[in-house]
């Protein structure tokens, strides 16, 4: 009897020890994804530069371009603020190095791993199995990994989200649980006040009408509120002013749709888009885990449904519940697995389940080709504008024929100097005379230019053709080449009025 009871102890222990390391092992391979997805440059949205790269390297350097958002008072300081820390860290450790860029692009990645988390304690209330897979599938599906590279509050509030989700959904809700998932449900409420309607809905879904669990859950968030306090008052504004100012220019003012609309299914587009017809099989296990997840399920329909009556569409803007909506749909093809093989060998279950994560490995992949392009765009210009930076005598930088959006800014430039736009999008084209006319003046105060290849015949002769870097454009694909004469920069009244900074305060962008 004894020596029974030693074997079942052995046989545990390797058991325990042998699902911590598939956990581990996981959770390395989703840090190495993520690790891996930051460093091409390229952007997959200008807010992931100019609302939050730039107004942090505005708090850690000093300098920056300010879009009309932050002279409004309409963004909260909780992005920036955090960025910021990471980019002056990144600079202590190394002045020289691009590790101020790189560190706010890491430090996004690690927070998303409490997605990761999460995903592997909603499996696990069911099964161990089941953990593991929409672990696996958190950690490698492709749109998740590629979001938690990006500096995004989309991608920041899913990271909060999801791990106060699981302490909500799950049977034993302790205080410390509470007050947690109080805390990180209001971090991404702050992130992404959107999200409100569905942070409401699981809520009241979970905890209903219990006081005592609604106390310590409140008690969470007003943490929340008073770390985002001071963060807005470390920038100079008054603490949620924002919140109000952004409803007051979105909802009233409709500022949002100067930037486009679509139709109310343009969504379901987005999805066949990036799931491909996988978008035809996933609502399958999904329904199967949303029995068993309602919740969660609701949680996600609440805000797929709360955006597309809103005007102004980007898919980013779901991200919360597509990310989801993987998960479950991780889940749902794992409680279908478990079923179909409750009566298989153990072997035979075992190459069912190992056949279950090469799917889903292969289902991702195959979604991503052709869609990875979408999270790093003009990368031209950035090249362009990273090559630029390391010219030593660089005293003034022009954006010729570029849009100011498609650039990295001061963030990715990194030097304390004029940078110049000429605005050639037909949005700004009624605005402000020919940009070609004005150019002899820019020429003078700045000696570097980013331009199209095809743009270069434009300049005076002293500039010369320094390097140029490819650029998809839609189906076509053109160089950004990067120009520089020698000589030193002269200032012109007619130049200062196309500083960057001056440009977008003119035409109130």
């Amino acid at each position: 009897m004894a020596n029974k009871d030693k074997s079942a102890a052995s046989f545990s222990l390797k058991s325990i020890q042998a699902s911590h390391l598939t956990v581990l092992l996981i959770t390395l391979l989703a840090l190495c994804l993520r690790m891996t997805a930051i460093f091409p440059i390229g952007y997959y949205h200008p807010d992931e530069i100019f609302q939050y790269l730039e107004q942090a390297h505005r708090l850690a350097f000093g300098y920056s371009v300010i879009p009309w958002e932050y002279r409004y008072g309409m963004r909260g300081g909780l992005v920036p603020v955090l960025l910021a820390a990471a980019m002056k860290m990144g600079d202590i450790m190394n002045t020289q190095s691009f590790l101020y860029w790189v560190l706010p692009h890491a430090i996004t990645a690690l927070l998303s791993l409490g997605v990761i988390w999460s995903a592997y304690k909603l499996g696990r209330l069911h099964s161990f199995f089941t953990g593991c897979l929409a672990m696996f599938v958190a950690a490698t599906w492709y749109e998740i990994v590629l979001f938690a590279a990006h500096p995004l509050s989309e991608s920041l509030s899913f990271a909060a989200f999801m791990p106060a989700a699981y302490y909500l959904i799950a049977e034993e809700k302790k205080k410390s649980s509470l007050i947690l998932s109080g805390f990180l449900m209001g971090l991404s409420a702050l992130l992404r006040f959107q999200y409100i309607p569905s942070i409401l809905f699981i809520t009241l879904f979970t905890l209903r009408i219990n006081v005592r669990q609604w106390g310590y859950f409140i008690l969470g968030g007003l943490g929340a509120v008073f770390i985002s306090s001071l963060s807005d008052i470390f920038i100079g504004e008054y603490p949620l002013l924002w919140l109000f100012k952004n409803i007051q220019q979105n909802l009233i003012f409709h500022r949002a749709e100067d930037y486009g609309t679509a139709p109310i299914y343009s969504y379901f587009f987005d999805i066949w888009t990036n799931w491909k017809w996988f978008s035809l099989i996933l609502p399958i296990p999904i329904l199967v885990a949303a029995y068993r997840y309602p919740a969660l399920f609701g949680t996600a329909l609440v805000n797929l449904i709360f955006h597309m009556l809103v005007s102004h569409k980007e898919y980013r803007f779901i991200f919360l519940s597509s990310g989801i909506f993987i998960i479950l749909a991780a889940i749902g093809s794992a409680l279908l697995i478990e079923k179909a093989t409750i009566n298989f060998t153990p072997l035979h279950k075992k190459l069912a389940q190992i056949a279950a994560f090469t799917a889903w490995g292969a289902c991702s992949f195959l979604c991503s080709t052709g869609n990875i392009s979408h999270w790093y765009q003009y990368r031209g210009v950035l090249q362009a504008e990273m090559k630029a930076r390391s010219l030593s005598n660089l005293c003034g930088l022009t954006l010729y024929q570029i849009d100011y959006w498609e650039s990295g800014g001061y963030s990715l430039l990194h030097r304390p100097i004029p940078i110049y736009s000429l605005l050639p999008s037909n949005m700004y084209s009624t605005r402000y005379p020919d940009p070609i006319a004005l150019s002899p003046s820019l020429f003078s105060a700045s000696n570097a230019i980013i331009s199209a290849a095809s743009s270069g015949k434009n300049l005076p002769k002293e500039y010369r053709q320094v390097s140029c870097y490819p650029q998809k454009n839609g189906e076509k694909t053109e160089d950004i080449c990067l120009f520089f004469r020698p000589s030193s920069c002269f200032k012109k009244e007619t130049a200062d009025n196309f500083e960057i900074n001056k440009v977008l305060k003119n035409i109130d962008q």
